[in-house]
């Protein structure tokens, strides 16, 4: 579990692949699931991380 959801961030980070796409290229059996896991490990959705980091890139540039 701790691999796909590493493999998920750095997805989540350098990629544009849609939200769902990520999580079944991870191996989630779904998108709800994904986000479930995500958030209980990382204290927020895919978006929210996704969007925390833009937001972080933005500021640097």
């Amino acid at each position: 579990m701790e691999y796909r959801l590493n493999t998920a961030k750095q997805l989540l980070d350098d990629t544009k692949m849609s939200i769902t796409d990520i999580s079944y290229h991870c191996g989630f059996s779904s998108n709800a699931y994904f986000g479930k896991i995500f958030h209980e490990k990382y204290g927020m959705t895919p978006l929210q991380y996704r969007n925390r980091n833009i937001d972080k890139q933005n500021v640097l540039n």
